[in-house]
């Protein structure tokens, strides 16, 4: 991981679907080993996967719980509860930059008529 990919964009844009790439560590599910991952903002979704080449798994941000959990860290909870993803940026800044993202694209969506989102 370079310090280029973990630059992303730097603050989300007015209107419009939001939009965010690059690189977090996010912990494994039953090994809770820290692993990087490519993550893609689009709209109210994160779709994340082992390279840029194409992300294949998704965490719906819709009415999802989204918790700061120290200054590289935080928690994203989708509404169905099924599962707690942990998420970690690279630098304090990276992370700010990541939480603005999230909570725009949370934002959009419900001001579009979907359902609520609960930032904590």
């Amino acid at each position: 991981m370079t310090a280029a990919g973990l630059a992303g964009n730097p603050a989300p844009p007015q209107g419009g679907d939001v939009e965010k790439s690059g690189w977090l560590w996010k912990r494994t599910r039953f090994t809770h080993l820290w692993r990087p991952s490519w993550f893609h903002l689009r709209g109210a979704e994160l779709l994340y996967g082992e390279d840029q080449q194409g992300p294949v798994k998704s965490i719906p941000l819709l009415g999802a719980a989204v918790q700061s959990a120290d200054p590289l860290g935080w928690t994203i909870t989708p509404q169905d509860r099924r599962r707690v993803y942990h998420l970690r940026a690279a630098s304090a800044a990276e992370h700010e930059r990541w939480m603005r993202h999230i909570s725009a694209a949370q934002s959009d969506s419900a001001q579009r008529g979907a359902h609520t989102c609960v930032l904590q």
